[in-house]
């Protein structure tokens, strides 16, 4: 099934985080999984695309930044087409990214379903929250 742009936007989304400002601070280890909680203020269970014909729903997702300076967003989405439901879409982006002190600049593999789109965001204890280029607002926990 082809994807909007919307939903291909968000399932691109790749991260920048910024920490504390203070360079003598501890960097706290950022790697590890971060479960997307709302997008654009809204909470999970969002709809993306909600038309005569089709419904589509995000009903999950997460950021998984890794030791190794790599990372994976992943999304699922609920589809209903013509009113009967589909199976669950799992959507994965992935990328590297860099690290100096607690500000990560992350770079996302271009693919059919990721833009590569960038983002900025900031890490506060265990909330990431970020805004990328495509003017949409997400927030992680761990």
């Amino acid at each position: 099934m082809r994807m909007t742009t919307t939903i291909l936007a968000l399932a691109a989304t790749i991260l920048s985080v910024a920490g504390c400002s203070d360079s003598n601070a501890p960097t706290p280890a950022v790697a590890g999984r971060y479960g997307l909680v709302s997008v654009n203020d809204q909470p999970i269970m969002l709809t993306l695309v909600d038309t005569p014909t089709l419904k589509v729903t995000v009903t999950d997702g997460a950021l998984t930044l890794r030791a190794n300076s790599t990372f994976t967003h992943e999304l699922t989405l609920a589809v209903i087409a013509n009113g009967f439901p589909g199976p669950a879409q799992q959507l994965s982006c992935g990328g590297t990214y860099s690290r100096s002190g607690n500000t990560l600049t992350m770079t996302g593999n271009e693919t059919e379903q990721c833009s590569g789109i960038t983002a900025t965001g900031v890490l506060d204890g265990r909330t990431l929250t970020v805004s990328d280029d495509q003017g949409e607002r997400l927030v992680f926990r761990r």
